[in-house]
Protein backbone atom coordinates (compact mmCIF):
# COMPACT_ATOMS: atom_id res chain seq x y z
CA UNK A 1 0.00 0.00 0.00
CA UNK A 2 1.48 3.86 -0.88
CA UNK A 3 0.66 5.79 2.05
CA UNK A 4 0.87 9.29 1.44
CA UNK A 5 3.84 11.15 3.08
CA UNK A 6 3.72 9.16 6.45
CA UNK A 7 4.83 10.89 8.89
CA UNK A 8 6.07 8.32 11.55
CA UNK A 9 5.47 4.43 11.73
CA UNK A 10 1.46 4.49 11.52
CA UNK A 11 -0.18 4.53 8.23
CA UNK A 12 -3.20 5.69 9.06
CA UNK A 13 -4.76 7.85 12.30
CA UNK A 14 -8.54 8.35 13.17
CA UNK A 15 -9.46 11.47 14.07
CA UNK A 16 -12.48 11.41 17.12
CA UNK A 17 -13.06 15.01 18.11
CA UNK A 18 -15.12 14.93 21.50
CA UNK A 19 -17.14 17.16 23.92
CA UNK A 20 -19.39 15.78 26.90
CA UNK A 21 -19.69 12.42 24.98
CA UNK A 22 -18.44 10.08 28.22
CA UNK A 23 -21.95 8.64 27.42
CA UNK A 24 -20.92 6.97 23.89
CA UNK A 25 -17.06 8.04 23.51
CA UNK A 26 -15.72 4.80 25.67
CA UNK A 27 -17.85 2.43 22.81
CA UNK A 28 -16.43 4.73 19.99
CA UNK A 29 -12.49 4.49 21.28
CA UNK A 30 -13.38 0.39 21.87
CA UNK A 31 -14.76 -0.12 18.48
CA UNK A 32 -11.97 1.88 16.41
CA UNK A 33 -9.24 -0.22 18.76
CA UNK A 34 -10.25 -3.49 17.63
CA UNK A 35 -10.18 -2.65 13.85
CA UNK A 36 -8.41 -5.75 12.00
CA UNK A 37 -6.32 -3.59 9.37
CA UNK A 38 -3.49 -4.99 7.79
CA UNK A 39 -1.29 -1.71 8.54
CA UNK A 40 -0.58 0.22 11.61
CA UNK A 41 -2.68 2.92 12.47
CA UNK A 42 -3.26 4.95 15.70
CA UNK A 43 -6.48 6.73 17.28
CA UNK A 44 -6.38 10.43 17.73
CA UNK A 45 -9.06 12.04 20.44
CA UNK A 46 -9.17 15.45 20.52
CA UNK A 47 -11.52 16.05 23.50
CA UNK A 48 -12.68 19.35 25.32
CA UNK A 49 -14.05 20.18 28.45
CA UNK A 50 -15.52 23.26 30.01
CA UNK A 51 -13.39 22.07 33.20
CA UNK A 52 -10.82 19.44 33.75
CA UNK A 53 -13.26 17.70 36.16
CA UNK A 54 -15.42 16.83 32.74
CA UNK A 55 -12.49 15.31 30.48
CA UNK A 56 -12.92 11.40 30.11
CA UNK A 57 -11.04 8.55 31.66
CA UNK A 58 -9.99 6.33 28.56
CA UNK A 59 -8.55 3.32 29.13
CA UNK A 60 -4.90 3.29 28.06
CA UNK A 61 -3.46 1.87 24.78
CA UNK A 62 0.05 2.06 23.09
CA UNK A 63 -2.23 2.79 19.42
CA UNK A 64 -4.65 6.06 21.62
CA UNK A 65 -3.31 9.30 21.87
CA UNK A 66 -5.49 11.88 23.84
CA UNK A 67 -4.95 15.60 22.79
CA UNK A 68 -7.10 17.69 25.73
CA UNK A 69 -8.22 21.35 25.75
CA UNK A 70 -9.97 23.32 28.59
CA UNK A 71 -12.87 25.48 27.80
CA UNK A 72 -14.58 23.26 24.62
CA UNK A 73 -13.47 23.33 21.29
CA UNK A 74 -15.71 22.93 18.48
CA UNK A 75 -16.22 20.31 16.09
CA UNK A 76 -13.89 21.71 13.55
CA UNK A 77 -11.26 23.74 15.16
CA UNK A 78 -11.08 19.90 17.24
CA UNK A 79 -9.92 17.54 14.55
CA UNK A 80 -8.18 19.77 12.61
CA UNK A 81 -5.95 19.64 16.58
CA UNK A 82 -6.38 15.79 16.14
CA UNK A 83 -4.73 16.46 12.54
CA UNK A 84 -2.18 18.38 13.49
CA UNK A 85 -1.48 16.22 16.07
CA UNK A 86 -1.61 13.02 13.92
CA UNK A 87 1.12 10.88 12.83
CA UNK A 88 -0.60 8.91 9.57
CA UNK A 89 -0.33 9.64 5.81
CA UNK A 90 -4.32 8.93 5.78
CA UNK A 91 -6.31 10.71 8.17
CA UNK A 92 -9.74 9.30 9.12
CA UNK A 93 -12.69 11.07 10.66
CA UNK A 94 -15.35 9.76 12.58
CA UNK A 95 -17.39 10.44 15.39
CA UNK A 96 -18.02 10.12 19.30
CA UNK A 97 -21.43 9.08 18.87
CA UNK A 98 -20.34 6.42 16.25
CA UNK A 99 -19.27 2.61 16.61
CA UNK A 100 -17.49 1.06 13.63
CA UNK A 101 -17.30 -2.49 12.47
CA UNK A 102 -13.72 -3.97 12.92
CA UNK A 103 -13.14 -3.79 8.75
CA UNK A 104 -14.20 -0.07 8.70
CA UNK A 105 -10.88 1.11 8.45
CA UNK A 106 -9.13 -1.34 6.09
CA UNK A 107 -12.29 -0.49 3.52
CA UNK A 108 -11.69 3.05 3.71
CA UNK A 109 -8.01 2.84 2.97
CA UNK A 110 -8.90 0.37 0.17
CA UNK A 111 -11.33 2.70 -1.45
CA UNK A 112 -9.10 5.81 -1.55
CA UNK A 113 -7.38 3.93 -4.07
CA UNK A 114 -3.74 4.12 -2.71
CA UNK A 115 -4.19 7.58 -1.19
CA UNK A 116 -5.61 9.36 -4.45
CA UNK A 117 -8.92 10.08 -2.93
CA UNK A 118 -11.40 11.38 -0.46
CA UNK A 119 -13.47 8.71 0.51
CA UNK A 120 -17.11 9.18 2.56
CA UNK A 121 -18.18 5.98 3.82
CA UNK A 122 -21.60 5.20 4.93
CA UNK A 123 -24.11 5.72 7.27
CA UNK A 124 -26.58 3.34 9.15
CA UNK A 125 -29.20 4.46 11.28
CA UNK A 126 -27.93 3.71 15.47
CA UNK A 127 -31.42 4.99 16.59
CA UNK A 128 -33.69 2.34 14.12
CA UNK A 129 -36.65 2.20 16.99
CA UNK A 130 -36.95 5.74 17.97
CA UNK A 131 -39.17 8.03 15.71
CA UNK A 132 -37.03 10.97 16.22
CA UNK A 133 -33.78 9.31 15.92
CA UNK A 134 -35.13 7.71 12.60
CA UNK A 135 -36.19 10.98 11.17
CA UNK A 136 -32.67 13.15 12.61
CA UNK A 137 -31.43 9.78 10.29
CA UNK A 138 -33.27 10.84 7.16
CA UNK A 139 -32.57 14.44 7.20
CA UNK A 140 -29.22 14.16 8.44
CA UNK A 141 -27.63 10.93 6.84
CA UNK A 142 -29.72 9.57 4.36
CA UNK A 143 -27.54 11.06 1.45
CA UNK A 144 -24.63 8.42 3.10
CA UNK A 145 -27.27 5.34 3.32
CA UNK A 146 -25.43 1.75 2.09
CA UNK A 147 -27.75 1.57 -0.70
CA UNK A 148 -27.14 4.46 -2.37
CA UNK A 149 -25.68 4.13 -5.97
CA UNK A 150 -22.19 5.18 -4.95
CA UNK A 151 -21.50 7.49 -8.62
CA UNK A 152 -25.24 9.26 -7.53
CA UNK A 153 -23.36 10.56 -3.76
CA UNK A 154 -22.07 13.81 -3.87
CA UNK A 155 -20.90 14.92 -0.54
CA UNK A 156 -19.61 13.03 2.30
CA UNK A 157 -19.76 13.57 6.40
CA UNK A 158 -16.93 14.21 9.13
CA UNK A 159 -18.58 11.06 11.00
CA UNK A 160 -17.00 8.59 8.06
CA UNK A 161 -14.54 10.08 5.78
CA UNK A 162 -10.91 9.74 4.92
CA UNK A 163 -8.79 11.97 3.81
CA UNK A 164 -5.31 11.58 2.39
CA UNK A 165 -2.55 14.27 3.38
CA UNK A 166 -2.05 15.45 0.54
CA UNK A 167 -5.55 16.05 -0.32
CA UNK A 168 -5.49 17.42 3.33
CA UNK A 169 -3.57 19.82 2.02
CA UNK A 170 -5.13 21.15 -0.77
CA UNK A 171 -8.61 20.88 0.75
CA UNK A 172 -8.16 21.23 4.37
CA UNK A 173 -8.23 22.52 7.14
CA UNK A 174 -11.72 22.89 8.16
CA UNK A 175 -12.89 26.23 7.97
CA UNK A 176 -13.32 27.35 11.86
CA UNK A 177 -15.49 30.19 11.62
CA UNK A 178 -18.66 27.71 9.93
CA UNK A 179 -19.79 25.79 12.82
CA UNK A 180 -21.17 23.30 10.44
CA UNK A 181 -20.97 22.34 6.96
CA UNK A 182 -17.57 22.21 6.75
CA UNK A 183 -17.63 18.57 5.82
CA UNK A 184 -19.49 19.60 2.47
CA UNK A 185 -17.29 22.20 1.66
CA UNK A 186 -14.37 20.19 1.70
CA UNK A 187 -15.60 16.92 0.23
CA UNK A 188 -17.93 19.35 -2.89
CA UNK A 189 -14.02 20.61 -3.65
CA UNK A 190 -12.90 17.38 -3.86
CA UNK A 191 -15.71 15.88 -5.97
CA UNK A 192 -15.64 18.92 -8.59
CA UNK A 193 -11.60 17.90 -8.88
CA UNK A 194 -12.43 14.27 -9.10
CA UNK A 195 -10.99 13.25 -6.46
CA UNK A 196 -13.87 11.89 -4.73
CA UNK A 197 -15.53 8.51 -4.07
CA UNK A 198 -18.62 7.26 -2.24
CA UNK A 199 -17.45 3.74 -0.47
CA UNK A 200 -20.67 2.22 0.70
CA UNK A 201 -19.20 -1.18 1.92
CA UNK A 202 -17.13 1.46 4.73
CA UNK A 203 -20.31 1.78 6.77
CA UNK A 204 -20.67 3.21 10.86
CA UNK A 205 -23.95 3.12 12.89
CA UNK A 206 -24.55 6.58 14.23
CA UNK A 207 -26.63 7.08 17.16
CA UNK A 208 -28.99 10.41 16.32
CA UNK A 209 -30.55 12.23 19.12
CA UNK A 210 -33.92 11.06 20.09
CA UNK A 211 -35.63 13.57 21.67
CA UNK A 212 -37.82 16.07 19.15
CA UNK A 213 -37.23 18.83 20.25
CA UNK A 214 -33.29 18.69 20.19
CA UNK A 215 -34.00 16.64 16.40
CA UNK A 216 -36.00 20.63 15.40
CA UNK A 217 -33.32 22.65 17.38
CA UNK A 218 -30.30 20.48 15.68
CA UNK A 219 -31.82 21.64 12.60
CA UNK A 220 -32.54 25.11 12.97
CA UNK A 221 -29.16 25.51 13.76
CA UNK A 222 -27.95 23.83 10.79
CA UNK A 223 -30.24 25.65 8.56
CA UNK A 224 -28.40 29.25 10.20
CA UNK A 225 -24.70 27.10 8.60
CA UNK A 226 -26.68 26.23 5.80
CA UNK A 227 -27.01 29.98 4.36
CA UNK A 228 -22.96 30.29 4.72
CA UNK A 229 -22.41 27.51 3.10
CA UNK A 230 -24.67 28.53 0.24
CA UNK A 231 -21.95 31.19 -0.59
CA UNK A 232 -18.82 29.79 0.04
CA UNK A 233 -19.26 26.74 -2.04
CA UNK A 234 -20.64 24.78 -5.07
CA UNK A 235 -23.32 23.18 -2.79
CA UNK A 236 -25.86 21.23 -5.31
CA UNK A 237 -28.69 23.43 -3.98
CA UNK A 238 -26.83 26.70 -4.07
CA UNK A 239 -29.73 28.46 -5.44
CA UNK A 240 -32.32 27.49 -3.57
CA UNK A 241 -30.17 27.91 -0.47
CA UNK A 242 -28.62 31.29 -1.38
CA UNK A 243 -32.35 33.47 -1.84
CA UNK A 244 -33.76 33.61 1.31
CA UNK A 245 -36.76 33.98 0.02
CA UNK A 246 -36.96 30.45 -1.26
CA UNK A 247 -36.32 29.07 2.06
CA UNK A 248 -39.64 27.42 2.41
CA UNK A 249 -39.38 25.79 -0.84
CA UNK A 250 -35.85 24.65 -0.31
CA UNK A 251 -37.57 23.15 2.71
CA UNK A 252 -40.15 21.24 1.30
CA UNK A 253 -37.95 20.16 -1.32
CA UNK A 254 -35.45 18.40 0.86
CA UNK A 255 -38.41 16.81 2.58
CA UNK A 256 -39.49 15.47 -0.76
CA UNK A 257 -36.35 14.69 -1.80
CA UNK A 258 -36.06 12.36 1.30
CA UNK A 259 -39.25 10.37 0.59
CA UNK A 260 -38.25 9.75 -2.85
CA UNK A 261 -34.83 8.54 -2.07
CA UNK A 262 -36.78 5.80 0.64
CA UNK A 263 -38.96 4.83 -2.21
CA UNK A 264 -36.21 4.69 -4.69
CA UNK A 265 -32.89 2.65 -2.85
CA UNK A 266 -34.05 2.79 1.08
CA UNK A 267 -37.08 0.71 0.96
CA UNK A 268 -35.60 -1.28 3.79
CA UNK A 269 -36.94 1.98 5.77
CA UNK A 270 -40.38 2.56 4.18
CA UNK A 271 -42.29 1.77 7.51
CA UNK A 272 -39.67 3.67 9.65
CA UNK A 273 -39.78 6.39 7.51
CA UNK A 274 -43.47 6.55 7.13
CA UNK A 275 -44.29 6.98 11.24
CA UNK A 276 -40.93 9.64 11.17
CA UNK A 277 -42.97 12.08 8.35
CA UNK A 278 -44.40 14.24 11.08
CA UNK A 279 -40.75 14.88 12.67
CA UNK A 280 -39.21 14.85 9.44
CA UNK A 281 -41.62 17.84 9.00
CA UNK A 282 -40.97 19.83 11.72
CA UNK A 283 -37.40 19.04 11.89
CA UNK A 284 -37.64 20.76 7.80
CA UNK A 285 -39.72 23.61 8.69
CA UNK A 286 -36.78 23.84 11.62
CA UNK A 287 -34.35 24.02 8.90
CA UNK A 288 -35.68 26.66 6.67
CA UNK A 289 -36.54 29.16 9.24
CA UNK A 290 -33.26 28.65 10.25
CA UNK A 291 -31.96 29.30 6.79
CA UNK A 292 -34.17 32.04 6.31
CA UNK A 293 -33.31 34.09 9.58
CA UNK A 294 -29.68 33.32 8.89
CA UNK A 295 -29.95 34.69 4.84
CA UNK A 296 -31.84 37.45 6.18
CA UNK A 297 -29.21 38.62 9.13
CA UNK A 298 -26.26 37.78 5.59
CA UNK A 299 -28.24 40.17 3.54
CA UNK A 300 -29.02 42.84 5.85
CA UNK A 301 -25.04 42.63 6.93
CA UNK A 302 -24.16 42.59 3.16
CA UNK A 303 -26.12 46.11 2.61
CA UNK A 304 -24.39 47.83 5.66
CA UNK A 305 -20.67 46.62 4.58
CA UNK A 306 -22.22 48.25 0.92
CA UNK A 307 -22.85 51.19 2.21
CA UNK A 308 -19.81 51.46 4.44
CA UNK A 309 -17.33 49.67 2.26
CA UNK A 310 -16.51 47.32 4.34
CA UNK A 311 -15.44 44.15 2.78
CA UNK A 312 -15.75 41.93 5.57
CA UNK A 313 -17.92 38.66 5.89
CA UNK A 314 -20.55 37.85 8.03
CA UNK A 315 -19.46 34.92 10.49
CA UNK A 316 -22.06 31.94 11.37
CA UNK A 317 -23.29 31.95 14.93
CA UNK A 318 -22.16 29.22 16.88
CA UNK A 319 -24.32 26.83 18.21
CA UNK A 320 -23.33 23.20 16.84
Amino acid sequence: MNVPEAASAVDASVIVPAYRANDTLPGCVASLLAQDAPFPFEVVVAVSADSDAELPDLDADPRLRVVTNVPRMRAAPARNRGVAAARGGLLAFTDADVVVPNDWLRELVAASHDGTMVVAGAVENGTPNSTAGTAEYLVAFLDLHPARPPHTAWHGATCNMLVPRPLWNRYGPFPEDMGGGEDTLLTVAARKDGSFVFAPRAAITHLQRTAIRDVVHHQYLYGEFTAHLGRRSDYKHRALVRYTALAPVAAAGRVASIYARVIGWARGMRMRALLAFPVVVAAMSGWGAGLMREGWRIGRAARRRRRHGDSKTVSPRQGI
